[in-house]
């Protein structure tokens, strides 16, 4: 069995960048959670926004990154918005994820 895997990450951009990549997210996944991506969350912080994740796999996760998130990134702020890479990523040892399927939260 593959092992869940958790992040999360401060982003030093203003809330509006998490927007308009979320925008960008939608419109490639049709609305729906990514392929593996078993929980999202994106929360203000003094500086930008933190993203926390929960993935089915390590694997998942970066193959979303890779294939989706970067690309959109790159659109939206330029080459040099990825020339730098990710903000630091702190792991997450997940011992439990629970959740309620909710058909009115937005994607």
């Amino acid at each position: 069995m593959t092992q869940m895997y958790a992040y999360q990450m401060d982003v030093a951009q203003p809330m509006a960048m998490w927007d308009a990549v979320h925008a960008e997210v939608l419109k490639v996944t049709g609305h729906a959670m990514p392929d593996g991506c078993l929980m999202h969350m994106a929360t203000a912080t003094a500086t930008g926004f933190r993203v926390t994740e929960v993935w089915d796999s390590h694997e998942a996760a970066d193959r979303f990154v890779s294939e989706v998130r970067r690309p959109i990134i790159e659109r939206i702020g330029g080459a040099d918005a990825v020339a730098a890479g990710p903000p630091p990523v702190e792991e997450l040892t997940l011992h439990a994820l629970l959740s309620v399927a909710r058909s009115d939260a937005p994607v």
